[in-house]
């Protein structure tokens, strides 16, 4: 794609337009020679938080939108899911609370 500049009677334009020749067309055989540049290995997608597999009484309770109260009493008489008590700490197990929730899903027949 070279452009005629010889038109212009300033011979410093035309020195200018055959530097700008020069230039574009070494410009043209660069990106005609460049190879394009290898794929760059994809990384893993990782999660911004990755998921808690046990839950806190708290947790629980907010999940469910209730006290931390009646999950207290649930534990005491024998209600709720299965939980853990591990070093006085109570915690969920969240497949615990999912099979929980799903046991407690009711589906209406008409």
């Amino acid at each position: 794609m070279a452009t005629n500049y010889t038109s212009s009677p300033n011979p410093r334009a035309e020195k200018m337009g055959d530097m700008l020749d020069a230039l574009s067309s070494g410009i043209a055989k660069t990106a005609a020679s460049e190879s394009t540049p290898a794929p760059l290995l994809p990384f893993p997608e990782i999660p911004a938080e990755p998921a808690r597999q046990l839950l806190t009484e708290k947790m629980l309770a907010a999940r469910w939108v209730c006290s931390v109260a009646r999950l207290q009493r649930w534990r005491t008489v024998g209600e709720g899911p299965q939980y853990l008590k591990i070093m006085g700490k109570v915690l969920y197990r969240l497949k615990d609370i999912e099979a929980y929730e799903e046991a407690c899903l009711i589906r209406k027949v008409f």
